[in-house]
């Protein structure tokens, strides 16, 4: 005989209240007891002991000897944190404007041509982000130069930050200084552009990058393949030359020929600065 349906949902629904009251035990127990979970978890951990030199029952010849190996230990820390520091040093880049060098010390070289003077506050921005990519550890010198302006038959003007043949460190002092100097320039650009002299008077420093600024095609030798070719020789690959060229250097595809072989030839780079 088939049973009827009530009966059977009359044991469902009596079974379903069984199971809810047994959860709903089970959960109001969980929010009972979950505070003192939480402050088990929250028990902060026991620190671990530092080892220290026990020279209990040592005798003092001990104690000396033990003090030796504790400062021995502390000479040998200091002398690996300074090679990490001198390593960290030595693999620092100086990276203007796309240009990226592990060089150290540098010879900057500023155009004081009379076309120069149309580009001042270029040259004053330019020259302000490489200096200001210089700490203490890198030594620089910086060179301008213009072809004479009464007697084309005269030696051009050089003139120098530092005193001749001298590099020195970028510490902030110096940083101030060699931006003094640059912020002096201005009203001072007359002349040709003696470029070739320049690079030569560069090489004889104990440097290991040129960084060139000009605006404009060298003066003082009619072919700039010329150029390039005597300053590769005299330069042997020692130093890296990197060359900027100012303001509107696309219409002057002469230099932009010039400057870039000029640096392809001496493991250097090329790059124009315009505004």
């Amino acid at each position: 005989m088939k049973r009827r349906l009530r009966d059977l949902n009359v044991f469902t629904i009596s079974a379903i209240d069984l199971f809810a009251c047994a959860t709903g035990a089970f959960i109001l127990l969980a929010l009972i007891l979950f505070q003192y979970y939480r402050k088990h978890e929250e028990k902060p951990p026991t620190p671990e002991p530092v080892a220290v030199a026990d020279t209990t029952g040592m005798s003092p010849e001990e104690v000396k000897a033990t003090i030796a190996k504790l400062n021995a230990a502390l000479a040998e820390a200091k002398r690996e944190a300074e090679d990490l520091r001198l390593e960290n040093e030595r693999n620092r880049q100086l990276a203007f404007l796309g240009i990226v060098t592990k060089a150290k010390s540098f010879v900057v070289l500023i155009d004081l041509s009379k076309s120069m003077s149309d580009y001042q506050h270029l040259m004053l921005r330019t020259v302000g982000e490489l200096i200001g990519q210089m700490d203490e550890s890198n030594t620089c010198q910086i060179l301008t130069f213009q072809g004479h302006v009464s007697d084309w038959q005269q030696p051009p003007r050089l003139m120098n930050w530092a005193p001749k043949g001298d590099l020195r460190s970028m510490d902030e002092a110096n940083k101030k200084s060699a931006m003094d100097f640059v912020e002096g320039l201005q009203g001072k650009f007359d002349g040709g552009t003696p470029t070739y002299l320049v690079l030569n008077e560069a090489l004889k420093y104990d440097a290991e990058a040129i960084f060139l600024l000009t605006d404009g095609e060298p003066t003082d030798i009619e072919y700039w393949q010329e150029i390039v070719k005597r300053i590769t020789q005299e330069n042997g690959g020692r130093k890296a030359i990197f060359s900027v060229a100012l303001g509107y250097y696309r219409k002057l595809p002469e230099l932009v020929d010039f400057l870039d072989a000029l640096s392809k030839e001496n493991d250097g780079k090329f790059l124009g600065v315009s505004d």
